[in-house]
């Protein structure tokens, strides 16, 4: 029996990078999903409802952490769990995202991180998300 594939939007506005993620994403077996800013994310996660958002911070007309509060403040997409994958490595912003309660689940520095990291990453999260998922549903 087939597993079933799990689907993932990612919002990216560096048009390679975004494009490099979904490509390496789509040969791992997920589908996706990709927007290149935080006005189209928002629609996309609306339209398409992700098990994962891998989400960039520093983006034109909407960026990362105002899509997180629009979608924390959304019923039908507050509970999609967002992966930030940024270039900024402040440590005043990443606390700014992280300690804003939004439901960011991790936060990687693009630098620092591999194609395949990125997606082991993405894997162990959807499996730690799923199991707590199943937890409450029996509660």
């Amino acid at each position: 029996m087939k597993k079933p594939q799990n689907k993932i939007l990612i919002v990216e506005d560096e048009l390679y990078l975004l494009n490099v993620l979904s490509d390496k994403f789509k040969r791992e077996g997920f589908r996706v999903a990709k927007a290149s800013n935080g006005e189209k994310g928002l629609q996309m996660a609306i339209k398409n409802k992700p098990d994962l958002i891998l989400l960039d911070i520093v983006m034109p007309l909407v960026d990362g952490v105002t899509m997180i509060k629009r979608m924390r403040a959304d019923e039908r997409i507050a509970h999609i769990p967002v992966i930030i994958i940024s270039n900024l490595s402040e440590v005043e912003r990443i606390t700014e995202v992280l300690g804003a309660k939004t439901g960011v689940i991790e936060y990687l520095v693009k630098s620092h991180w591999s194609l395949e990291g990125v997606v082991r990453k993405v894997e162990e999260t959807l499996q730690v998300y799923n199991l707590l998922q199943q937890t409450n549903v029996k509660k």
